[in-house]
């Protein structure tokens, strides 16, 4: 299975507000709701269990931190993607997420989104990745590409007028690649040249709750986690996932959504020449568009 930080602080601060507007907007909402007496949400909004089929569409605005360990020559040292090769910490990509409803009780989720981040840096200080030692005043070329897919079986083991309750398991499938490709001028026309890459390919099965609540037939909030740890054979890998949303429904097909989302994965991996190390963690604000029928 195996074969720039500078902006970090600017990033963090307009991050950490958005996601203290959004916790004080869902539980200023989620208060409202409470206070209103139950309806039959069936007869004006979608409500528990109704709906067939659900996609969301949208934007991810995450900040990120990658720590990546390639056993070479200095096993346990630890490279930091953002700070040592000038990767950006944050990023924009597209997200589409959904789920279809086979019975009423029973929900089969689908999900992907993916990363594809480069970088450019003439480095300040050697820097070891593998077996390659990449010397001070090289100029480094890096590539990372990620792809997250996912899917999950649902169980409602509670449906009330406006609550619904779930329990997941499924899998993340992980494609991750990074390459680095040093040069090192020795003369006008002379140059030292490094490289080294690693890659993973496979699934991180995980197991969670799903928390949905009809605030009013138009409002629902979504809170939900997950969690899996795993060692098979010459890999170990952890997933972590934890995330809130608020959604409008302008009419039952279509809405709108905000979310807080927040994501790591630490895959360690031997294939008997390296031993790979990947912590990959990132947090963020998803904003998307709703089709529901």
């Amino acid at each position: 299975m195996f074969n720039e930080g500078s902006g970090k602080a600017g990033v963090a601060e307009p991050v950490k507000s958005m996601r203290t507007g959004l916790l004080l907007l869902f539980f200023s909402v989620l208060a409202a709701g409470l206070l209103q007496p139950g309806k039959a949400l069936a007869e004006e909004g979608w409500g528990p269990g109704q709906d067939k089929w659900k996609f969301e569409l949208g934007g991810y605005f995450p900040s990120i931190n990658t720590d990546l360990q390639i056993d070479g020559i200095d096993p346990g040292n630890d490279l930091d993607l953002e700070d040592s090769l000038g990767f950006s910490d944050s990023d924009t990509i597209w997200r589409l997420d959904g789920y279809w409803r086979f019975f009423k009780k029973h929900r089969l989720g689908f999900g992907y989104y993916g990363f594809n981040r480069d970088a450019s840096r003439t480095l300040d200080e050697a820097i070891e990745i593998g077996d390659e030692v990449f010397p001070v005043d090289a100029q480094v070329n890096s590539e990372l590409n990620l792809g997250f897919y996912t899917i999950d079986y649902l169980y409602s083991f509670y449906q009330g007028e406006k609550w619904e309750i779930s329990g997941l398991i499924g899998a993340y499938w992980v494609d991750f690649e990074f390459s680095a490709a040093g040069k090192l001028a020795l003369g006008e026309e002379e140059f030292d040249e490094f490289f080294e890459s690693t890659d993973f390919n496979g699934p991180l099965p995980h197991i969670g709750l799903a928390f949905e609540y009809y605030i009013t037939p138009k409002w629902l909030a979504i809170v939900k986690g997950g969690y899996f740890q795993l060692s098979v054979a010459d890999i170990d890998g952890k997933l972590l996932n934890l995330g809130a949303k608020l959604e409008y429904q302008f009419t039952k097909t279509f809405g709108l959504g905000l979310g807080y989302d927040s994501f790591r994965i630490d895959v360690t991996g031997d294939d008997g020449d390296l031993k790979t190390d990947i912590v990959y963690k990132y947090q963020g604000i998803q904003a998307y568009g709703i089709l529901r029928f």
